[in-house]
């Protein structure tokens, strides 16, 4: 006589899990079908470089994971911070600035270091991505560009240098770009695996890219932040010069700031273009050097490496659709306006900072893995309007070097 059995709990399990790894077998060529078809090809060096090592995002090194270009050091280095601090951070400048994941902190006044700490395995040699701070360097080139009339002036059209623009964009100026007023048609996210950042910052073709990135027709009417434009100047500035982004900056920037490390630019592919919008890696004490350019007006020792009336132009804020003035930004510069000080900065997305404070003849120079929220109306107290809309770190670097100016 024979005897059926009935399928305990193991049994349920098994078809259970069965079912989940066909599940998840289907989800997975389905997305592998989505990324194909749309072409979105990048996805996998994104996924690569990020969740299958740990990460959900880009990061500080990944000089090591793209293709780059070097910019040229200095020949003769003028050994400008050779000296050591003046002072000491407190254990509690320390261990807030460990808070927010911190990698450097470096203050300058008036030539001298006042305090230069690092963290972990971060020293004076590491070379860290600058992200968004970059684009600062971009209206940097535009600028001196300009003054060596390879590009006639911030009011010519786009189109003069872009010959994949569309008609109806030949309204766009340089200092629509510069200005984040062109209305171009960009999705601007640093989470979003679908974004043209993601595409930006992972694919292997920026000109393919670029060529599909329409305006939207309106410029000059709105402020809106988009790292297309940024894309675009280095194009420009490519056309323009001749040259290669980090050739034309490594003879006319780098060197001439006297840079004591080579610094090194992100390219798309091989041989390829630059990433114009971020990713130009350097180390600290030398982002400090284009802090201390803004200081200097432009010049460096005997040299002008940019006018001052251009560099006037670049750090003043924006005005746009008539007379409205942009009270935080520039020309690919950030500007906050606090009631003692015009603070005139660089920024990328992880807390990168290049901050110049001209009143105090002070530098400030911060890199590391995180970047506070921005501050919104909750955190806006009265008399403190001029903090919204800049990120919530930046005031801790702020706050940190007041007091060691104080003591």
């Amino acid at each position: 006589m024979s005897r059926k059995f009935k399928k305990g709990p193991r049994g349920f399990i098994g078809r259970w899990l069965k079912r989940l790894g066909l599940l998840l077998l289907l989800v997975i060529i389905l997305v592998n079908v989505f990324i194909l078809v749309t072409g979105r090809t990048y996805i996998y060096k994104g996924v690569k470089e990020t969740y299958l090592i740990g990460r959900s995002g880009p990061g500080i090194y990944d000089s090591l994971v793209f293709d780059s270009r070097k910019i040229a050091k200095a020949t003769t280095p003028d050994n400008w911070l050779q000296e050591e601090a003046l002072k000491q951070l407190t254990d509690q400048q320390i261990q807030s600035l460990i808070d927010v994941q911190s990698t450097s902190f470096l203050v300058i006044q008036h030539g001298k270091v006042v305090a230069e700490h690092y963290f972990d395995a971060h020293n004076k040699h590491t070379v860290s991505n600058s992200f968004s701070a970059a684009k600062s360097v971009i209206g940097l080139l535009i600028g001196i560009a300009i003054d060596k009339g390879l590009i006639e002036s911030l009011d010519e059209p786009i189109s003069n240098y872009l010959d994949f623009m569309e008609p109806k964009d030949s309204n766009v100026t340089i200092r629509h770009l510069l200005g984040m007023t062109s209305d171009i048609d960009w999705s601007e996210s640093g989470a979003n695996p679908l974004s043209d950042n993601a595409e930006a910052y992972y694919g292997s073709n920026l000109l393919t890219l670029m060529q599909n990135q329409p305006f939207n027709g309106s410029p000059n009417k709105v402020f809106d932040y988009a790292s297309g434009n940024s894309q675009l100047l280095g194009f420009i500035v490519e056309k323009a010069t001749g040259q290669k982004v980090s050739d034309f900056m490594s003879e006319n920037l780098w060197k001439k700031i006297n840079a004591e490390s080579d610094a090194l630019w992100s390219l798309d592919t091989e041989n390829g273009m630059e990433k114009a919008f971020c990713c130009l890696y350097s180390t600290t004490r030398d982002y400090a050097r284009l802090g201390q350019l803004i200081l200097n007006k432009g010049s460096w020792g005997k040299d002008t490496i940019i006018s001052s009336s251009m560099l006037q132009e670049i750090t003043a804020n924006y005005e746009f659709d008539g007379n409205n003035e942009n009270h935080r930004y520039g020309l690919h510069y950030w500007i906050l306006k606090d009631p003692l000080h015009r603070v005139i900065y660089a920024r990328g997305i992880k807390g990168q900072y290049v901050i110049s404070i001209p009143d105090l003849d002070v530098v400030i120079v911060r890199t590391g893995h995180k970047r506070l929220e921005k501050a919104v109306e909750e955190n806006v107290k009265t008399g403190e309007e001029y903090m919204r809309d800049h990120p919530m770190d930046l005031f801790l670097y702020l706050d940190i070097t007041k007091e060691l100016l104080a003591e």
